[in-house]
């Protein structure tokens, strides 16, 4: 593969093109998730999309919140949709999308990342560690509302500190203060 070139969009501001290719994307690495649309649950407030020879070979949603740890407050960035073309695989491509992301949350003073995966290698690799708090959350289904969620959460929160001293405790119950991503 040849160089890699990252591009940080708003959501708001990704063209038709952008989004047919991302659509593509996320329809060949998740097959029968997002049909007709570029989002499982929820718009993303940016993506990064990873390009080489002017072909979209990897992508992921970003989305920047407030979350509760126990009493705690903490600001996340939650890593969506994270995914790298066949052909692109195993080159590097999804573990340069996770650095872009850890860099600009270093230089923004956030707290964590956080993503559900149900593969953990990759992230593991890059030193997330898997948790398994109680979490809250509002419940998102086909395309509605169904209210708040509390249920532990096992075999797919990976978390990685980013910045602070603020604890990440299995004990602690993570309110996520919105849609799960």
């Amino acid at each position: 593969m040849r160089e890699l070139k990252l591009i940080q969009i708003n959501e708001y501001e990704l063209s038709d093109r952008q989004r047919s290719q991302i659509l593509s994307l996320l329809n060949d690495c998740f097959p029968g998730y997002f049909e007709e649309r570029i989002f499982f649950k929820q718009m993303s407030q940016e993506r990064l999309l990873a390009y080489s020879d002017g072909d979209l070979v990897g992508h992921l949603g970003l989305e920047h919140r407030a979350i509760r740890i126990g009493d705690q407050w903490a600001s996340i960035f939650g890593i969506v949709d994270l995914c790298v073309k066949e052909e692109a695989r195993r080159q590097g491509v999804a573990t340069e999308l996770l650095r872009a992301v850890e860099e600009k949350a270093a230089a923004n003073g956030i707290h964590f990342c956080l993503l559900f995966a149900d593969e953990h290698k990759l992230y593991q690799n890059a030193g997330y560690t898997l948790f398994q708090n109680d979490c809250v959350w509002f419940g998102i289904d086909e395309g509605h509302s169904i209210g708040l969620i509390k249920r532990k959460l096992t075999d797919c929160m990976l978390v990685k500190r980013i910045s602070g001293d603020i604890p990440w405790d299995e004990t602690h119950i993570v309110d996520l203060l919105g849609h799960l991503f």
